[in-house]
């Protein structure tokens, strides 16, 4: 039996997915699930973005729709006419939103559509009107209602990913990222023919933009087994079309992949697995710039003007990039303070160069365990009292004025604190008051 999750039934029962049945026959609209969604209906993959293709009028359909049952509407292209109803499920708590796009035929008819797509397994349309029969039958009762120009199920059922025609690739070259991405986050295999495309048109990624090949190159990147597909493409001459300067060794990279997270962390698992998953800009997490800061180890070059990557993504990479390098030269073992001018220099992203170092190699597992052990018992306590003076507190005080000296003392009064030099408001008032005396002999 090859029945069809719960949880796609579910998606195809939601009222709205009725109300759009019954406003499509109203319409006399004939509507069909295309693409990705008719490739995750029958691999059963959970979703909740559904796409669908029409004949004529995407944009006007789509947005009568959502005036219908008062959801939100997009128009995204106009050509080929294509539009995005957004339903946010506020009966039902914690539901993500339902996302539904709209599209005109890209050709005269559907199978001609279906051949313009990336790949064979995305050429596939099942009618709506039989989408309820394909959730509750079998597989072999139900390929009839599969509409397959390019023979998509065939390759989906074994796990292959080729392209419909070399022609696809020529119209819109990002596929050629693109069928790595696949390959990636459903572990399918490429066809010979596909990486024969691959390494005849690779130069063509050079007319595509690099906000494009940064989201694939991403979305590979955030797949647990990223470097087995990097090297494939590697191995094709596409990666250096997207990254010229990669590190000679991928053992920093697999290694990250094996095992993320070492034993001296394992206390902050949580925290740590949070710390990777924050989106710094354009979708991309920490934990994929991590990736790709170890696949570019001490090379990073222009990296962040090369992919339009954020400020802060571009930042991260170099920080990283620089404290690992940082452990490659320190000492096995590093003073008191030492520690705690790295943990109050990175930040939150002590995390991600304490990673980035242990998959590199460039930190042993004892000065794992020091920080480690500095931050829980020295630093975490110090930031949860937090600061035991303020600017005010040294006006009203010691009648200072607003201006940089108040801000040098805070500073001093800080680093103490950290320390472990002072512990107290009444200890931090005495160390400036001896600061401003030891200040006014100076003068």
């Amino acid at each position: 039996m090859c029945t069809v999750a719960e949880p796609l039934k579910e998606l195809f029962n939601n009222h709205v997915i009725q109300a759009l049945s019954a406003f499509a026959t109203e319409r006399k609209v004939r509507l069909y699930l295309v693409g990705g969604s008719v490739r995750d209906l029958l691999l059963k993959r959970q979703t909740t973005d559904v796409d669908f293709a029409l004949a004529s009028d995407a944009i006007q359909f789509a947005k009568a729709f959502a005036t219908r049952i008062g959801a939100t509407c997009i128009a995204l292209e106009e050509n080929p006419s294509t539009a995005r109803v957004i339903v946010k499920q506020h009966d039902i708590p914690q539901t993500p939103q339902l996302s539904m796009d709209f599209a005109q035929f890209r050709a005269a008819s559907l199978t001609e559509d279906l051949n313009l797509r990336d790949l064979t397994i995305n050429a596939m349309a099942i009618a709506f009107e039989n989408v309820g029969t394909v959730l509750n039958h079998t597989c072999e009762q139900n390929s009839s209602h599969v509409i397959d120009p390019c023979g998509g199920r065939k390759d989906l059922e074994v796990g292959l990913l080729q392209f419909p025609s070399e022609q696809v690739v020529l119209e819109d070259p990002v596929r050629l990222l693109r069928i790595y991405r696949f390959a990636a986050q459903l572990d399918f295999k490429i066809s010979q023919n596909a990486i024969h495309i691959v390494k005849k048109h690779r130069s063509l990624l050079s007319e595509v933009s690099a906000e494009r090949c940064r989201d694939e190159l991403m979305k590979i990147l955030s797949v647990k087994k990223a470097h087995l597909y990097l090297q494939q493409m590697e191995a094709a001459g596409l990666l250096t079309q997207v990254v010229p300067n990669i590190s000679k060794s991928w053992c920093p990279l697999a290694t990250f992949e094996e095992n993320p997270i070492p034993a001296a962390l394992s206390t902050y698992h949580n925290e740590i697995n949070t710390y990777l998953q924050e989106k710094l800009g354009m979708g991309v997490n920490r934990g994929a710039l991590l990736k790709l800061s170890l696949l570019l180890a001490d090379s990073r070059g222009d990296i962040g003007k090369r992919l339009r990557l954020s400020q802060k993504a571009t930042q991260l990479i170099a920080r990283l990039i620089s404290g690992g390098e940082q452990f490659k030269k320190a000492s096995p073992h590093l003073t008191h303070k030492q520690v705690i001018h790295f943990l109050r220099t990175y930040r939150l992203d002590w995390w991600g160069v304490l990673l980035y170092a242990a998959a590199s190699d460039s930190i042993t597992a004892t000065l794992l365990e020091q920080i480690v052990n500095t931050y829980s018992k020295h630093v975490l306590p110090v930031r949860k009292k937090g600061k035991l003076i303020t600017g005010k507190d040294l006006i009203q005080t010691f009648q200072l004025k607003e201006g940089k000296q108040i801000g040098d003392l805070l500073k001093q009064i800080e680093e103490r604190q950290f320390d472990g030099e002072i512990q107290t408001r009444e200890e931090a008032l005495a160390a400036v008051a001896a600061l401003i005396q030891q200040s006014n002999g100076l003068l």
